[in-house]
């Protein structure tokens, strides 16, 4: 017997799952909502794909709910069942899946269908006003709304270019301080902005709207964000037999040949600056070495050494007292304190003038060790007897 032809009592009733999952699939493969989850940007979305995983969620929800057992135990018919699964279950998941995609979207487009129902500014219109005047027939989204002004008859125009003539209607702006009842959901525009919005679109396309198209209106207007982080190595291309890959375009992370001679021309005057700063260091204790090389010691030691001594242990290292390193601490900023540098040129001064002191210190301690051993040679035993005879015949005379 053709499975497709036995109802859902019968199938039901014989536990049968493949039956009911097959029957499920060809209820959902033909449901018109559910075209609104394919994502129109993207080429490698088969609807195919998409009825399989949106027939088995469904299939799971409903044993999970024991809505197949509550069938049986109610009494159900083949054709409330049928009803049941097409205009109550498929729907709620599909709402499920659009309010968690996109939030944003999905708060708007409800709050677009409300305030055209209920507002006193919008009311409905039909092509077959006797109809539909009374008793509004179809789905919600089909149904037809404009302003309350305008006559009965008032003309439908086709809403292929509805889009053009709503380009002079301003975009709103997002309130990013204003926040939901719950605290996480921003409050993208208010109703009476929203009201007013919508009135601007009618007034502009001139003609009475489903709230299908209202919605696409109103969000084209609307700073509404739905982003979704997708991996840039996920498949852009549908599979077949030889799928073309894709070419990605990664951005180029070198820095620019202006950029190179800009820093290149910074690092100069960072180089020049630090430079200027020893000349203004070697001013200050009047060019004398020995006051130098300290004042150098303590400021590199203070100021760009990583292990961060103590006042007292520099003062020990160097040899001289506690008080003399605060004076050449607070003389060190005092020279420091009258440069001059832009907001990125601080890191970049640091490591330069580091590097420069450091190399200062070295020099002055070589130079200091020169100056001893010529000293110490000068010194040697044959030149001080020469002295000693020299300051002896001195005496003498």
């Amino acid at each position: 017997m053709n499975e497709q032809a036995r109802g859902w009592v019968e199938i039901l009733s014989a536990n049968d799952s493949e039956a009911v999952w097959a029957k499920l699939f060809k209820l959902v493969s033909r449901h018109s909502s559910i075209r609104n989850l394919l994502d129109p940007r993207s080429v490698a979305q088969r609807p195919h794909d998409l009825y399989i995983d949106i027939t088995q969620d469904l299939f799971l929800r409903l044993h999970r709910k024991k809505r197949w057992q509550h069938y049986m135990d109610a009494g159900y018919l083949n054709t409330e069942i049928d009803h049941e699964l097409y205009h109550i279950e498929i729907p709620n998941l599909v709402s499920l899946f659009l309010r968690e995609r996109h939030p944003e979207a999905y708060r708007m487009a409800r709050r677009i269908s409300n305030l055209v129902q209920h507002r006193p500014e919008f009311r409905i219109y039909s092509r077959q006003l006797a109809t539909h005047k009374n008793h509004p027939q179809g789905k919600m989204s089909l149904r037809v709304y404009g302003l309350r002004e305008w006559p009965d008859d008032k003309p439908f125009r086709p809403y292929q270019g509805m889009r053009r003539e709503i380009d002079d209607v301003c975009c709103r702006v997002r309130d990013r301080r204003r926040a939901g009842r719950g605290g996480d959901s921003h409050i993208i525009i208010s109703n009476n902005d929203l009201i007013k919005l919508l009135v601007e679109i009618f007034r502009a396309i001139d003609s009475p709207a489903d709230v299908r198209i209202m919605r696409s209106l109103v969000l084209s207007k609307l700073p509404v964000e739905d982003s979704r982080f997708l991996s840039i190595e996920a498949a852009l291309t549908p599979e077949g037999p030889a799928p073309k890959p894709t070419q990605v375009d990664f951005a180029d992370q070198r820095p620019t040949p202006e950029e190179i001679l800009l820093d290149n021309e910074s690092m100069q005057q960072i180089e020049i600056l630090s430079v200027e700063l020893l000349e203004k260091m070697r001013s200050a204790v009047r060019n004398k070495p020995n006051r130098y090389s300290r004042l150098a010691r303590v400021a590199w030691h203070c100021y760009f050494d990583d292990s961060s001594p103590s006042q007292t242990s520099i003062a020990r290292m160097i040899g001289i007292s506690n008080s003399l390193v605060s004076h050449y601490r607070k003389l060190f900023d005092e020279v420091v304190r009258n440069v001059n540098l832009d907001a990125g040129q601080y890191v970049p001064f640091l490591h330069s003038f580091s590097a420069i002191l450091e190399k200062s210190i070295k020099e002055t301690v070589n130079a200091r060790d020169d100056r001893k051993e010529t000293l110490d040679s000068a010194w040697s035993a044959p030149n001080r007897c020469t002295v000693l005879r020299m300051t002896a015949s001195a005496g003498a005379f």
